[in-house]
């Protein structure tokens, strides 16, 4: 098994999978590195299906790219519109003032925010789909250090998904990540130096 560090170096955009069946032991600690990612005010608003074997053929007419069905297991990961109703929000920050990780008077700024009651009026905000972002690379990374491959797959129809493996109306289909044994060991792609990230003060 890779390192955290290793794992990140080793990372790739896998295409070409071998058919090589996954340890379902594997399958566990990608779906507990998600468990465990961090999400603001811990709304942990993440869904996942995981399909495997003939069950890929459901979302079959919903890929672009035909690669992300040979691959041996297939994550759809979704966002669920319960994690920010008012009820619930308001529950988790209680907790964490509890916990003392955020000050009453921080918590009393989000509450002076209207909150919906209603599970149809919510609008997932930008912070929810970099909440997913962040549990899906942890599967990523936990997926690499066992030797296996992964890809982030947006080019799919995401309604469609929804309708044939007859999601809930609160749940919004986000990511495909196909998971399995690569079949291919591409080049790393350019990257930028650090200078060109680094912004001076």
């Amino acid at each position: 098994m890779l390192s955290c560090s290793e794992a990140i170096i080793r990372r790739r955009s896998i295409r070409k999978f071998q058919d090589r069946p996954i340890p379902e032991e594997y399958l566990d600690q990608i779906i507990e590195a998600a468990r465990l990612a961090p999400s603001g005010t811990n709304r942990q608003p993440w869904r996942f299906v995981l399909l495997q074997g003939d069950d890929k053929e459901k979302i079959a007419g919903s890929v672009i790219q035909p690669f992300v069905l040979k691959a041996p297991a297939v994550f759809v990961c979704c966002l669920d519109k319960h994690a920010y109703l008012k009820t619930l929000v308001e529950e988790r920050l209680n907790e964490l003032v509890q916990a003392d990780v955020v000050s009453k008077e921080a918590a009393g700024v989000i509450y002076q925010h209207k909150l919906p009651e209603k599970v149809e009026d919510v609008v997932l905000p930008a912070s929810a789909y970099l909440d997913l972002g962040i549990a899906i690379e942890n599967m990523v990374l936990m997926a690499t250090s066992y030797g296996l491959g992964t890809c982030w797959v947006r080019l799919f129809n995401p309604a469609q998904v929804q309708e044939t493996l007859a999601l809930p109306a609160c749940i919004e289909a986000v990511v495909l990540l196909p998971v399995g044994y690569p079949d291919q060991d591409p080049p790393q792609r350019p990257r930028l130096s650090r200078m060109e990230i680094m912004i001076q003060p």
